[in-house]
């Protein structure tokens, strides 16, 4: 582990940052279209810095080797870029929003990128069109991913691109090669945008609704640009539960398979279909929510959104409960959205359901464990337990914090599962007025629940390691 601090390593691992600034300085670009169609006063604000970084990552790559990089280090960039990414991306928010500290400027950032959708801003509707789209984009971005988009935009191939693809958190692959899998999510990312883009257009949103909309629907992020998340009409809210569907219940490589007009049987979506249905009852009897609004509340924290349509703060126990446990889970494995996932929760249920035939059945029996089409070794079942124990753990050092500082453990435990999976519904801890460890207590948790913790963790104990041994030699 400590040969990751070589200079060769560390080369490599700044090559692959200084691409990933270039590629946030040329994103950072982009909404400087907006500011100058609507003639805002915000151009130089996402000009300046997104010339600087441009330039300054291109000179960071250039004056830098690849080196022979490994998963962990890939995990090390990966950690970093989107801390990076989120101060980068923080500073046009807080150069445009005058009661914005730059701590501020990072939450939200950070909560754009990693698709969370948390808010600080009080006022959505009072911003300029340019920092909407800005927060917009963000998402949009962070939800296919920054190093599976750089990897693609700097052409890296063959190792280091299937390393940057699998430090994000992904797993399949829908093409042989890194490079034709992140081509093809890529496609039909872009595809179903433009779809979601039109039909919400078609549902009577105006482009510009239909445009920040799409993006944060698509991607599960769930910012939006009016002050009531989403009040639109039934139509709308019916395209848009599709969307959040389309981006968080169903898998990239699925999506291949319908889009080829092939075969495909998906135990996530079956499992998600059964649950929503289920949960949306509930809570439309229990609460006395019209069942469109039910739906696409459940629908929205199973797959990590975070819009609303009603005031959840007003639900039930037992409703918020059955969010709570959504929101843990999270949608489909190979999604943009969030959580422990299906995938995972399944396999973990089926562990228990064989260790308990292993006890009821005789000793001599030979009992085959599978999930559906997938066999079950120990290293897919620990992989899931670990991952749920961790998010698990982060969630209840989250709450602690919230607890802490005053709030409810109800009200902690609900957004503290919220940052830690990235959805973006709230009961209102943490505002402008909540104290900074508050504030850095919801960017760490975001940031590594985006993550899935396994790279943030990575990126510790190699610090950690090597100020051990650098404390190590002093003493000698």
């Amino acid at each position: 582990m400590l040969k990751v601090v070589k200079k060769k390593n560390v080369e490599g691992i700044l090559q692959i940052l200084g691409g990933i600034i270039q590629i946030i300085g040329l994103f950072t670009l982009v909404p400087c279209i907006v500011s100058i169609y609507y003639n805002e006063n915000t151009l130089f604000n996402f000009l300046i810095p997104g010339i600087f970084f441009t330039i300054f990552g291109f000179i960071l790559k250039k004056i830098t080797k690849p080196g022979n990089l490994k998963l962990h280090h890939t995990m090390i960039a990966s950690a970093l870029a989107w801390l990076i990414a989120s101060f980068i991306g923080a500073i046009p928010l807080y150069l445009s929003i005058p009661y914005f500290s730059y701590v501020d400027a990072v939450y939200e950032s950070m909560s754009a990128w990693t698709t969370t959708g948390m808010t600080l801003i009080p006022d959505v509707e009072s911003l300029p069109k340019s920092i909407l789209f800005w927060r917009s984009f963000q998402q949009w971005i962070g939800g296919v991913g920054i190093l599976v988009l750089s990897a693609l935009v700097l052409a890296r191939s063959g190792t280091v691109a299937y390393l940057l693809y699998t430090s994000e958190a992904r797993q399949e692959r829908i093409m042989p090669s890194a490079i034709g899998t992140i081509k093809t999510i890529v496609w039909i990312y872009v595809l179903y945008t433009i779809l979601g883009i039109l039909l919400l257009y078609l549902a009577g949103l105006n482009f510009w609704e239909a445009l920040n909309l799409t993006m944060t629907g698509i991607c599960t992020g769930g910012m939006s640009i009016s002050n009531y998340s989403f009040p639109y009409n039934d139509f709308a809210k019916i395209i848009m539960i599709g969307i959040m569907m389309i981006g968080g219940i169903i898998s990239f490589s699925i999506h291949h398979r319908i889009l080829t007009g092939k075969y495909f049987n998906d135990i996530q979506t079956k499992y998600a279909l059964v649950v929503i249905a289920i949960t949306s009852i509930i809570i439309s009897i229990k609460d006395k929510v019209p069942i469109i609004d039910s739906l696409f509340t459940v629908v929205s924290a199973m797959t990590s959104t975070g819009f609303t349509t009603i005031n959840i703060s007003n639900l039930s126990n037992l409703s918020l409960f059955l969010i709570i446990f959504l929101m843990l889970i999270g949608g489909g494995a190979g999604t943009t959205t969030g959580g422990v996932k299906i995938i995972r929760f399944l396999v973990m249920l089926k562990a228990l359901w064989y260790e308990i035939k292993e006890i009821i059945y005789p000793k001599s029996a030979v009992i085959h464990e599978h999930l559906d089409n997938i066999d079950l070794d120990y290293r897919i079942i620990r992989e899931a337990f670990v991952v749920f124990f961790l998010y698990s753990f982060s969630s209840f050092l989250m709450a602690l914090t919230f607890i802490s500082l005053g709030y409810s453990p109800y009200e902690a435990i609900f957004d503290a599962i919220s940052f830690t999976s990235n959805i973006g519904m709230s009961l209102g801890i943490v505002t402008l007025k909540t104290p900074i460890i508050g504030k850095i207590a919801g960017i760490i948790a975001m940031w590594i629940g985006r993550l899935e913790i396994i790279p943030v963790l990575v990126l510790f104990a190699t610090l950690y390691l090597k100020i051990k041994k650098i404390v190590k030699s002093k003493n000698l």
